[in-house]
């Protein structure tokens, strides 16, 4: 949600509401080097609105903004939330969507905390079409993806999941609501850059859905010797190569731990991986 809080502090900030009453803002300057505004004072000058939903199911972990149909869409902690990004707390719908009591147990006896990560926290949420969404949660470190339904428009929108759609998250989204991860949805194809396993020791690179009938799951290949070494993913893009279409590439922004063992300390590295659209293989 992108806002401009007027003459006194020339900012536009990028806002995500994080709990019923405290939104989170960062703020860049737009004609001064240095400026500063507290949370109070943008909520004081009216350009910050705070979302004061219910409490139950916040801890927000992302967003997807739909300006072409007017719609926001948040995800939290066990839900996900449809509103109008005109008024954000004008008849908010909200879709449950928890893990299963039986993952939450095993999740509390893996040693996980019950509050903080044995549940489902919504991690991704891409426009599929012009009426479905696809979105994954984490399940309580089993994640789970699933597409939702979205239809109407502003207050007279509606949320459903589809049931039948639900299937293994696992590399797509992340098993810890707090591992730094990157996807992106584009032509119907899914691609991610997270772990695949429960310690989140393999980070790997996938592609997967496209348009039926041609759905295909491949990654990187499986090795003793990690591809990538303790990587924090931080974004996902669509770059075009050259004029031919065929060669569209998807590139990934990460860091990474160094590899040279010959100092004690881990240097980190900034790393871009470049991935196949089109092709049957995934290279980086």
């Amino acid at each position: 949600m992108f806002i401009d809080v007027g003459h006194k502090y020339p900012l536009t900030c990028a806002c995500m509401v994080i709990r019923s009453v405290v939104s989170v803002c960062v703020c860049v300057c737009v004609f001064t080097t240095y400026c500063r505004a507290s949370f109070a004072e943008l909520v004081h000058s009216g350009s910050v609105v705070p979302f004061v939903g219910s409490s139950v199911g916040m801890h927000f972990q992302t967003f997807l903004l739909d300006e072409e149909r007017s719609r926001l869409l948040l995800g939290a902690k066990d839900h996900i939330y449809l509103l109008d990004p005109d008024n954000i707390n004008k008849h908010p719908r909200k879709l449950s969507w928890p893990a299963p009591r039986d993952r939450v147990d095993m999740c509390i006896l893996a040693g996980k905390n019950p509050l903080t990560e044995c549940a489902n926290f919504i991690r991704v949420l891409h426009n599929y079409n012009r009426t479905h969404v696809y979105t994954c949660g984490t399940g309580a470190f089993q994640p789970t993806c699933a597409f939702l339904e979205v239809r109407g428009h502003k207050e007279d929108g509606w949320i459903h999941l589809i049931s039948s759609s639900m299937e293994s998250g696992r590399m797509k989204c992340p098993f810890d609501p707090r591992q730094p991860f990157a996807s992106v949805l584009t032509d119907q194809y899914l691609y991610a850059g997270t772990v695949s396993d429960f310690l989140g020791k393999d980070s790997t690179f996938s592609r997967s859905l496209g348009p039926p009938p041609h759905h295909q799951y491949i990654r990187t290949d499986i090795s003793e010797d990690y591809w990538i070494n303790e990587a924090r993913f931080i974004a996902a893009h669509p770059i075009a190569d050259t004029y031919n279409p065929d060669d569209d590439k998807i590139y990934f922004f990460f860091r990474e731990a160094s590899r040279d063992g010959r100092t004690l300390d881990k240097a980190v590295l900034s790393r871009v991986a470049r991935v196949c659209k089109y092709t049957t293989s995934i290279i980086s």
